[in-house]
């Protein structure tokens, strides 16, 4: 019988184990992934909380909700009053450029508004404010007690910087204008403010154009007002239209007999207000 030649045959090389120095490295190229993940979820799921401490010392936020990303906050206290609640959405890009930038809205009872905000530490920039609501709940925003209509706005631009107006302009619109106290509780009609200027010299200042914009009475003024000192000031001329309720129409002649008329007819008016 011939010899066996399996005992000549070399024998084959074992195969290499799982988790060779493959998979090790796969191994280290995987923790800092993983480390990475661990932390987006974390600061995606950071609580609203959060915010608390980037709100200005004036106001106070309660009731929050959600997360730094998008949430809420059903009360807001402005220097001890409070102003409604508020729904914001923070974009990432916007930290890279060290400030931050939201998609704002605010409600208070009718009053509603919204905005785009870019947030510094001493600065505050508002993009494409728009909004409106019941002139009567606007009494906690300065408006005397008493009117009533509808208001809304639309602002191109606002600025404050260190906690003072720097810009402001923009449409101001109040349709079905209203007071028990003047002419008996009558319409008075649509009036438009279009600011055209606010100071930044840090004095609180802001300039606007008064017209009428259809009703009974004819209006045609403007209007200067200090934030800071809370005192305003609108002076023009006022007339009332043929179709003009009887009572409106006698609050103006009543007014011509104190002030008289101009050569077109018109009353020279000139009011101080305070908010």
């Amino acid at each position: 019988m011939p010899p066996s030649r399996s005992r000549h045959r070399r024998p084959e090389p074992a195969p290499a184990p799982p988790g060779g120095r493959g998979a090790r490295r796969a191994y280290w190229l995987l923790v800092p992934l993983a480390l990475l993940v661990v932390a987006a979820v974390v600061i995606v799921a950071l609580p609203a909380t959060v915010v608390r401490r980037f709100a200005p010392p004036a106001v106070r936020l309660e009731e929050l909700s959600g997360t730094l990303w998008h949430g809420t906050a059903e009360r807001v206290v402005l220097d001890g009053r409070a102003v409604g609640a508020v729904e914001w959405r923070l974009r990432p890009l916007g930290l890279l450029r060290g400030q931050a930038d939201l998609e704002l809205r605010w409600v208070d009872r009718s009053l509603n508004s919204v905005a785009t905000i870019e947030l510094e530490r001493d600065r505050l920039v508002a993009h494409g404010v728009r909004g409106g609501g019941r002139i009567e709940d606007l009494a906690a925003w300065g408006v005397a007690p008493g009117w009533r209509g509808e208001a809304h706005w639309q602002l191109e631009d606002l600025a404050v910087v260190d906690g003072r107006l720097a810009t402001l302009s923009g449409d101001i619109t109040v349709t079905q204008l209203a007071s028990a106290a003047v002419a008996g509780g009558a319409d008075l009609g649509a009036y438009r403010a279009r600011i055209v200027d606010a100071s930044d010299d840090g004095s609180g200042s802001l300039h606007a154009t008064v017209v009428d914009a259809g009703g009974p009475l004819r209006l045609k003024a403007q209007l200067t007002a200090n934030l800071l000192a809370r005192h305003g000031l609108v002076s023009g001329t006022l007339a009332a239209r043929p179709d003009a309720a009887p009572a409106v129409a006698a609050v103006v002649q009543q007014l011509a007999s104190m002030r008289g008329r101009d050569a077109a007819g018109n009353v020279p008016v000139s009011l101080d207000f305070t908010f």
